[in-house]
């Protein structure tokens, strides 16, 4: 079985609980004898999660889903209503298939294909990505209208367009100090973007770091100031820290690739919008300075915007 069975299985609930999603990877035996490729948003080894996971955090960074950590009325997660993702390229346009799919709805996009290009991508650990190229957009919104999919325009600038900056005040929040010896804590470095053994009394008496509190399924992501503790998503934190210090994007403009290290993974909808600029996720590569996680066909105004939200410079 693979990832088609998990999002075919969503669809046709279009949402539900954590337990009911980590039930249906393991009732469908997915990722056993797998390697699933991908991380969470602050993973420190590849490969290092558990299926169900990688398979969350896959879906999530496509687009297909989102879940949402103690939601009230028990929907833990929600499948995104089946949408058409358009894009341009340097030779035409591309439309992605996002979100909810059953086999009817795949039958009805390929009858309304018309003189569009239709192309399934095959990726370990990923749905089947869907691609629909065309010379122009009006064919991809005609198609989309024809298959019942919602469609957006320029979708990776649009989704830009509405995210906040890294260090906008509304992504983090006033937390306290975990209290007690047990935890494990790490501090990340923007020297060596990994994480290092801290105690409670660096967290308290930093002017400007990143902690992580671990313990047994706990796990705080805490940006500490001068005493002053803020709960932040790690990837997040990681490119808070990075401001002033660490330019770490690098855009090659002659074949469009931005590459950074995977320890600094784009925030999750930075990266939705990276990758809907070519509907294939990052590839890991082998650089000169190490391991690189290289994201394919984007624009030089979308790297641009990306590296702006992210408080970064391309090189």
């Amino acid at each position: 079985m693979n990832a088609n069975s998990l999002l075919l299985w969503m669809s046709a609930r279009r949402h539900g609980s954590w337990q009911q999603f980590r039930g249906a990877v393991e009732e469908l035996q997915l990722g056993e004898g797998d390697e699933l490729e991908g991380e969470s948003d602050d993973a420190a080894d590849l490969f290092s999660l558990p299926p169900h996971q990688t398979l969350r955090f896959n879906l999530q960074r496509l687009g297909h889903a989102e879940f949402f950590a103690g939601a009230g009325d028990g929907a833990d997660w929600r499948v995104t209503p089946p949408s058409l993702a358009v894009t341009q390229h340097a030779s035409g346009w591309l439309g992605i298939v996002v979100g909810a799919r059953s086999l009817t709805l795949l039958q009805r996009i390929r009858s309304a294909a018309g003189d569009a290009n239709i192309e399934t991508l095959l990726v370990p650990g990923y749905p089947d990505q869907i691609l629909i190229s065309a010379n122009d957009k009006s064919t991809l919104f005609a198609l989309a209208n024809r298959a019942g999919l919602l469609s957006q325009s320029d979708a990776p600038a649009a989704l830009l367009a509405c995210l906040p900056t890294v260090d906008d005040p509304c992504v983090r929040y006033p937390t306290q100090l975990p209290l007690g010896a047990a935890w494990k804590i790490d501090r990340f470095s923007p020297d060596d973007l990994a994480w290092h053994s801290a105690t409670r009394e660096d967290a308290a008496a930093v002017s400007d770091g990143l902690f992580r509190f671990a313990l047994r399924h706990q796990n705080h992501m805490l940006l500490c100031r001068r005493g002053e503790p803020f709960r932040v998503p790690g990837q997040v934190g990681k490119y808070i820290v990075l401001r002033h210090r660490r330019q770490v994007l690098q855009y090659d403009r002659e074949i469009r690739s931005l590459a950074l290290p995977p320890s600094c993974r784009p925030p999750f909808l930075v990266e939705r919008a990276l990758i809907l600029c070519s509907g294939s996720p990052p590839s890991y590569e082998r650089g000169p300075r190490g391991r690189v996680l290289r994201y394919q066909q984007i624009p030089q105004d979308i790297a641009l915007t990306a590296a702006a939200l992210l408080r970064q410079e391309l090189r």
